[in-house]
This record gives structure tokens, sequence and C-alpha cells, in this order.
């Protein structure tokens, strides 16, 4: 059996250092890689060559946290060098960027998969067919832009409207592509789609922290896969000049936009409680989307499935 290489009297020392000069440090640790994101305080109660045990305080209670090292450590030396590796790490996790991201990834994928969309990235639905997404997305874009407009002096939620991210002229002008001038005749609003913009109107125009929850899981999505699936669209339905598809041409590259969108989430001054508002309304934006999409998916002639 191999020896414990650290002594009783090792590990009391570093123990009394970690909590009396890094015990706010620990904290960052054991919310971003101990599971508990709602710790309040970290106390270190041991270590072996294995990992480090804390004592954590969540909801006005103890519980017992223990952080695997990257690696069994052999030598007093390399205790520091991994708990300043796992501190930067936890702070790289504790950005609210990457918590908004990894809480909501699951949600996210409930769209990326539906029938719909799976059926229109492999080209398996006709211009018509595609055309119905960008009616009713349309009128999300309306409400979500009017909203803009309401939050555009607000100290937080204005400064992530950027110009270059409003879509509804560019979905006006796809819509007349596909519709001609009298576009507006074939498009009404579905029932998931008035659900979607009611739940707009009633969080986007007084709450900064709603808006921004919204505004992210559209644009942001733009930014990413929408681009994924321009390029499939335009080869798929033999699109030139970006005609059909100005709704995912953007001025700016999109990473520079997404890093700066990031940037700004990360320094929102947002509260813990506020923090878990505005993540928990961008799971209600993800499933009223999945809705929408559900709902485009019932009005094709043919399981998009199939």
């Amino acid at each position: 059996m191999e020896q414990e290489p650290f002594t009783a009297e090792v590990v009391a020392a570093i123990a009394r250092h970690m909590n009396d000069d890094h015990a706010a440090d620990s904290v960052v640790i054991v919310r971003a890689l101990g599971g508990q994101p709602a710790a309040t305080a970290a106390v270190m109660t041991g270590m072996d060559a294995d990992g480090i045990d804390f004592s954590v305080q969540v909801d006005g209670r103890s519980v017992p946290v223990r952080i695997p090292w990257s690696e069994r450590l052999t030598q007093r030396a390399q205790v520091r060098a991994e708990v300043v590796r796992m501190y930067d790490k936890a702070r790289e996790a504790e950005r609210f960027s990457v918590r908004l991201r990894m809480a909501t990834r699951p949600d996210h994928g409930d769209t990326e998969h539906s029938p719909f969309m799976d059926a229109l990235v492999e080209g398996r639905l006709n211009r018509d067919e595609y055309a119905l997404l960008v009616g009713q997305l349309s009128f999300v874009y309306d409400v979500l832009e009017q909203a803009a407009d309401r939050m555009h002096d607000d100290e937080v939620a204005g400064t992530f409207d950027f110009p270059a991210f409003r879509r509804l002229d560019a979905l006006h002008s796809d819509l007349e592509f596909f519709y001609g001038p009298g576009w507006r005749e074939h498009v009404q609003a579905d029932e998931a789609t008035r659900r979607y913009c009611d739940r707009l109107r009633a969080v986007c125009f007084d709450w900064p922290g709603g808006f921004v929850a919204h505004h992210y899981t559209r644009y942001l999505g733009d930014l990413s896969g929408g681009q994924v699936i321009a390029r499939r669209l335009k080869g798929v339905y033999g699109l030139a000049d970006g005609n059909g598809l100005r709704f995912y041409e953007f001025e700016g590259r999109p990473k520079v936009m997404k890093d700066r969108y990031r940037a700004l989430l990360d320094d929102a001054p947002w509260d813990e409680a506020e923090r878990g508002r505005v993540i928990a309304e961008v799971k209600t934006a993800y499933r009223l989307n999945a809705e929408l999409i559900t709902a485009l998916g019932r009005r094709l002639p043919v399981d998009p499935a199939a």
C-alpha cells in the first residue's frame, strides 16, 4: 500500500494558511468546482495526496465537500500550485456568462434537436415551410425590439442593444422575398408565438434582467447556430446575394460581438439572487422558443421527422 506523503502536521499547517489567508478563495473554489454554487463560506478541514476537503456553509447548514486534485500529489510544494490551478479554473467558471451557458445548455438542446429544426438543417423543408419560421420570428423580434427601445437608457440593459443586432428590418426583407410586397397577408402569429410575445411584454419592458435574458437567448443564438443554418440554407435553396437570408447577416464579426456581449454579462452589477432570476428567465425563453418551433412542426403537411 502506498504511503500517504503528507503528515498530520503538514495538513494542519496548510489548513491554517488556507483558512486564515484564503477563506474567500476557498468559497470561489467550492462554488465552481465543488458543486455548491450557493456556498457562503468554506473551511478547509483536511487533505491527502488525492484531494482536498472542506466544510461548506449552504443555506445555513454545513455540507462536506471533497475536490480531487488533477493528479496524485507527493510534495508539499505541489499543493500550492494545485490550489492556484483550482482557483484560476474556478474564477473562469464563476464568470456569469459561463455559468449562464452551462446552466441552460440542456434547454438549448431541446430546440436544436426538434423535428422541425432537424428537417430544416437537413434540407428537408421547402422554401414555404422555412418561411413559416421567418414569419413567426418576426412577431417575436417586433416585441423584443420595442422593449429594446424602452430599455435604451437603462444603464445596464441599454448596453446590450448593439445597433447591429436589430433583426426586424431583415426579417421583413426576407418575408418580402418569400411572399412579395403583400407578405403581411400571409403571416399570422400562432398561439405559441402569442404566448412568447406575451411573456416578452410581461418581463422585458420594466425588468432589465428579464430583457437581457430574452435578448441573450435570441441574439447570441443568431450569432452562433444561426450562422450554421444560414450556410446550410443558402445551398439547399440556391439563394444568392443574401436574398431570403438577411436575418442571419450581421454587420461585424460574430465572434467579436459575442465576446463583447459575454463581457457585458460578466460585468453586469447583479447579485446572486438576480443572477438566479436571469438564468431562470433564459430557461423560460428557451422553453417558449421550443414551443414555437414545435407548433411550426404541426403546421407542416408531412411530419418533418419522417
